[in-house]
């Protein structure tokens, strides 16, 4: 492959990631197309939250009272999640990133100094961000950062209390993580592991993420997805492989896909759709994202991970441009992502 494509490529998975997601941050939680295209028709651009979410979950969460150095929501949050009805990014604009992505650009800035990855300096870093009152403003807090900062509080080690449930944004945080894999494998998977180990117990989270990671490696390097997956893969490499993608996609609907995976966080049901979406749609990088914008349930981590493999099939030559203006961090995701590629190739 020439450096040309290698980097039309990459940047077409950068991009498609931070696209996927903010594109699907207004239907994050929603359980049906009926009541996504009830509060925002079809979603085909970025479009702001609406401040009341008909399903939003924030309310039953519970909030725990933390010391300063742990207080993961503070006061302003803890207000909006006591509302019942509150969208989980209530307040955030059209084409805004969640936290899970804006943690990943954070993650890219920690390793610039050294072009590794370093979990000591990356989780002060991460630390600094959560517990810092206007660090970031997205209103969600996902599990595995709530259990992290409440097990530290308790005195607890989070490496053993860990989340058992990982989720797609669990992944998503270290995307950037995954790009790496195209340049040293085996050393790449062991930093995925170092940083799921953290909020993560089991081997769901870093099972899934070394399996997306070779995917996106075997496309940077000019596979298609589906060849990446049929040709460059046995079928025991993950339970995601034994479902009928092809007989799905053949049959033209997605309901078969959506009914038989699930729509919602958990990794071992959010990897088969992503795949599935990734396999039907993925030639067109826009249309990948807006199909899963569409669906809802837990659309935004697995719509950054979709964008990222249909990117990387794409290449950043097919997305058109007012996509990339339209994101709030354009400027921040295009200087990152150079820092990124500089440690990729």
């Amino acid at each position: 492959m020439n450096s040309r494509e290698f980097f039309d490529r990459f940047y077409g998975a950068w991009w498609g990631a931070f696209i996927g997601d903010a594109m699907s941050m207004p239907t994050h939680g929603y359980s049906s197309r009926q009541m996504i295209f009830s509060d925002y028709g079809n979603i085909s651009d970025y479009m702001a939250p609406r401040d009341v979410h008909p399903e939003s979950v924030l309310h039953t969460l519970p909030i725990p009272e933390l010391p300063a150095e742990f207080d993961y929501i503070g006061k302003e949050r803890a207000k909006l999640w006591r509302r019942r009805g509150t969208h989980p990014h209530f307040g955030m604009s059209s084409g805004e990133n969640t936290l899970p992505l804006f943690l990943a650009l954070h993650l890219v800035v920690s390793m610039a100094s050294s072009n590794s990855f370093d979990v000591n300096a990356w989780m002060e870093r991460y630390s600094a961000i959560m517990t810092t009152p206007g660090a970031h403003s997205d209103t969600f807090i996902p599990s595995i950062h709530r259990r992290y900062f409440e097990n530290l509080a308790a005195g607890k080690n989070p490496e053993l209390n860990g989340c058992s449930d990982a989720h797609m944004s669990d992944i998503a945080i270290f995307v950037p993580l995954l790009f790496l894999t195209f340049k040293n494998a085996g050393r790449n998977q062991m930093d995925i592991s170092k940083a799921l180990k953290k909020f993560t117990i089991g081997e769901g989270a870093s099972s899934g993420a070394f399996f997306l990671s070779e995917i996106l490696a075997k496309v940077l390097g000019g596979s298609t997805i589906e060849d990446a997956i049929y040709k460059n893969m046995t079928p025991d490499r993950h339970v995601s492989l034994a479902f009928p993608y092809r007989r799905w996609i053949k049959n033209k609907g997605d309901e078969d896909a959506v009914n038989a995976t699930g729509k919602y966080a958990a990794i071992e049901e959010a990897i088969p759709l992503t795949i599935y979406i990734a396999l039907k749609y993925g030639t067109d990088v826009i249309t990948a994202v807006t199909v899963n914008a569409n669906i809802g349930g837990e659309s935004t981590g697995r719509g950054a991970l979709i964008g990222m493999l249909a990117g990387a099939q794409c290449g950043l030559s097919h997305i058109p441009r007012n996509y990339i203006d339209g994101l709030k961090y354009c400027s921040e995701i295009q200087g990152v992502g150079e820092l990124l590629y500089n440690m990729a190739r």
